[in-house]
């Protein structure tokens, strides 16, 4: 291959993975504002095996306070299946546990479901 065609197939390479960079997300100190909301607010089951944790994602730029977690559907759960007020921050690009669930008896499976509340973190 001649030297012109090696510089430009190594010109194309680099313009691609230039590309491929400046087109993935910025991370969140690049990017400026983004409101908290119910799509940048996100909860998350991390399993394990005698328990399952409860995890709350801030992808907004703004501080957040989880106020409250809610279980329900409960089948074989040792904590209460209700309305759990909380005060939990979570700073922006933060990830928090804010529960962990389990089983009433460890020799049976459990199941639940789950959802929470959040406010902005001056707004209580």
């Amino acid at each position: 291959m001649k030297i012109e065609a090696q510089l430009a197939v190594l010109g194309l390479i680099g313009l691609a993975c230039a590309t491929a960079h400046s087109s993935s997300q910025p991370s969140s100190a690049n990017r400026g504002y983004v409101a908290p909301s119910d799509q940048t607010i996100v909860g998350e089951i991390d399993p394990a095996f005698d328990e399952q944790d409860i995890y709350i994602t801030n992808n907004s730029s703004v501080a957040i306070v989880i106020t409250s977690v809610r279980l329900f559907d409960c089948q074989n759960v040792g904590s209460p299946c209700t309305l759990i007020p909380l005060k939990i921050p979570v700073g922006p690009g933060q990830r928090k546990r804010i529960a962990t669930v389990r089983p009433r008896d460890r020799e049976r499976a459990f199941s639940f479901h789950y959802n929470w509340t959040w406010s902005a973190a001056g707004a209580h």
